[in-house]
């Protein structure tokens, strides 16, 4: 198996190690935490440090890393590490669980995470560091763009887009042919039935703009 390091231990990181156990591609050599604690571990597996271990790490022969920090209508902390890390060298690989149902003709995006139970139905494409969490449904030819979350549960229908740094909601609808800006927040149990414009926050059935998303 190759091995790879983790950046944070907080909740996010008990549902990608748990993915990575479920594989079995890779080993798991130690977890990077800005707020370190000496032998503290996650699951089993040691906290090595902060952030400051990953070039050492690298150096000893690690190549691969993941981002195991989460996000809920912000990703600049994901955005940060992602190119700390691609500058010190690491690869990004996509963790999809062993329990997902990938379709044909995927685009999949480094460093993505597809949690337990998830569908990525046919000629849809996943944009770098997205987040398909657990149980959540993307239909035939969706297109998600980079450092984007679909929540737990949400069902997005056929042929949507999703722009870049998007947050969708636990459990949310996105009714067929709809497109959503970026840098948009949709609350937990929208259904979206009509285009939403980009730096949106909206919610309720049908999902309305509440207000600008600075």
């Amino acid at each position: 198996m190759e091995k790879i390091v983790l950046i944070g231990a907080g909740g996010h990181a008990l549902g990608v190690i748990d993915s990575i156990q479920s594989c079995q591609k890779f080993e798991i050599v130690g977890i990077t935490e800005l707020d370190y604690v000496a032998g503290k571990k996650v699951l089993g597996y040691g906290i090595i440090g902060n952030d400051d271990v990953l070039k050492s790490v690298f150096d000893s022969g690690v190549k691969n890393a993941f981002i195991a920090v989460g996000s809920i209508g912000n990703p600049s902390l994901r955005i940060k590490l992602y190119y700390m890390l691609k500058r010190q060298g690491f690869a990004l690989p996509a963790i999809i669980d062993h329990s997902s149902n990938i379709g044909s003709d995927i685009l999949l995006g480094e460093g993505i995470y597809a949690g337990k139970n998830t569908v990525i139905n046919a000629g849809s494409t996943i944009g770098d560091m997205a987040i398909i969490n657990t149980g959540a449904i993307l239909e035939h030819g969706c297109c998600i763009e980079e450092f984007t979350h679909i929540g737990p549960g949400a069902v997005i229908c056929g042929n949507v887009k999703i722009g870049a740094r998007t947050h969708i909601g636990a459990n949310s609808t996105v009714i067929q042919g709809v497109t959503i800006g970026d840098n948009c927040l949709i609350g937990a149990g929208s259904v979206v039935a009509g285009d939403v414009a980009s730096k949106v926050v909206a919610y309720g059935n049908p999902c309305k703009r509440v207000r600008n998303n600075a």
